[in-house]
């Protein structure tokens, strides 16, 4: 299971309850078989939103057979795992008889649940991206296998072409699951998922979706610590939208552009309205960022074209290494007003600019006031003899 950045699991220093089949309260029982898994020890953890105990073990019968009893209070996570790495994630409610079959040698690719709903629809959704990631590792033995290969480039155009189109039917389906059963605590894991390295959704790219989830989930289970927890996540990124809609209202055309202060290389603070008379460009780059560098070289013939009638590039480096910052200035030829910010995206500079992703530009006109939020490179030099 791949959960994301609002469910961290602390796996070190869990409270280990060996053994432990209390009877008293709410409970519910999972039972079935694994073939290929004879007289094997099985360990049931719960799933919790900072820890995974251990809640009980039980070995399986010469036919792989198994019954065990969970307490169960409220609507929660179970984990049922064979060999490491390999283990069934239940989406459990109290009193459930849980029936499960499953090919011990790979449990979580192979089973099959009965007598849970919110498990079998979590348990259709692995089976349906298993598919999709059988597809990919498909393409990825092709890219291995032709990539010394004459004519490959064309080769891997088809291939990442072929990739693009998974990754859409995958995130898709994730979106078509969570808008189905946004009443599932079965959609807060979906929700949540990466599809191999790449995350699929997440609640800045698809925030109404999160958002809706959150009411759901919130009105049907208020008391559980999973929704809760993600609850107060989503106010969080509530708050985080509304703050960036009211610095996105100073960031308007003919808006004054805010004031940034921040030292060059020399140590000198160097003030974005010293610039006030030219036609300046404010440009938040890092030198480790590609495509900063890449932009650096292409701001350097028009710096040097524009610069003697008044125009002027003040930079903002959000590199926390100032040494690197300052080569790759001389590297790229980046001889115009360069300014740092060691605190990188965190500094308040790039919340002020809604920095969320770098290179970032803005065009301010002589009186200081903007003229243009992320420019079109192809755009840019029309902007400049415009505005001159």
């Amino acid at each position: 299971m791949r959960l994301k950045n609002f469910f961290i699991f602390l796996f070190s220093g869990l409270t280990v309850f060996q053994g432990c089949k209390s009877k008293s309260g709410d409970e519910a029982t999972i039972s079935g078989t694994f073939t290929n898994l004879p007289g094997t020890k099985l360990f049931v953890y719960q799933l919790l939103p900072s820890s995974k105990p251990l809640v009980d073990s039980i070995v399986t019968d010469a036919a792989g057979n198994f019954n065990i009893s969970v307490p169960v209070k409220n609507e929660g996570y179970f984990i049922i795992q064979g060999n490491p790495g390999d283990e069934i994630t239940l989406v459990t409610k109290p009193g459930e008889n849980i029936i499960i079959h499953a090919d011990a040698k790979a449990l979580s690719k192979t089973y099959s649940v009965q007598g849970s709903k919110d498990s079998k629809l979590y348990a259709e959704y692995l089976k349906f991206t298993n598919t999709n990631l059988s597809r990919v590792d498909s393409l990825s033995q092709v890219f291995a296998e032709k990539s010394n290969n004459p004519g490959f480039s064309q080769l891997k155009q088809l291939l990442d072409s072929a990739y693009l189109e998974i990754y859409n039917h995958q995130k898709e389906q994730v979106i078509s699951f969570v808008n189905t059963h946004l009443n599932s605590l079965a959609s807060l894991l979906v929700i949540s998922e990466d599809f191999g390295p790449n995350p699929l959704l997440s609640e800045k790219t698809q925030p109404d979706l999160f958002f809706r989830l959150d009411s759901a989930l919130f009105h049907t289970y208020p008391e559980n610590s999973f929704v809760n927890t993600f609850h107060l996540r989503m106010l969080t990124v509530k708050a985080e939208i509304e703050d960036t809609k009211a610095h996105e209202k100073i960031l308007e055309p003919g808006m004054q552009a805010p004031e940034i202060v921040l030292p060059n290389a020399a140590g000198k603070e160097v003030k974005l309205s010293s610039m006030q008379g030219k036609l300046t460009l404010v440009y938040f780059w890092s030198s480790w960022n590609a495509l900063c560098r890449q932009v650096n070289m292409n701001l350097t013939p028009i710096y040097s074209r524009f610069h003697d009638r008044g125009f002027e590039i003040y930079a903002v480096s959000i590199d926390s290494d100032a040494d690197l910052w300052k080569k790759a200035c001389l590297i790229d030829k980046a001889y115009w007003n360069q300014v740092i910010d060691t605190r990188g995206l965190k500094s308040e500079y790039c919340k002020i600019y809604v920095v969320r992703a770098i290179p970032k530009m803005m065009l301010i006109a002589k009186d200081g006031k903007i003229i243009a939020r992320d420019p079109q490179f192809n755009e840019l030099e029309d902007l400049i003899r415009k505005n001159m």
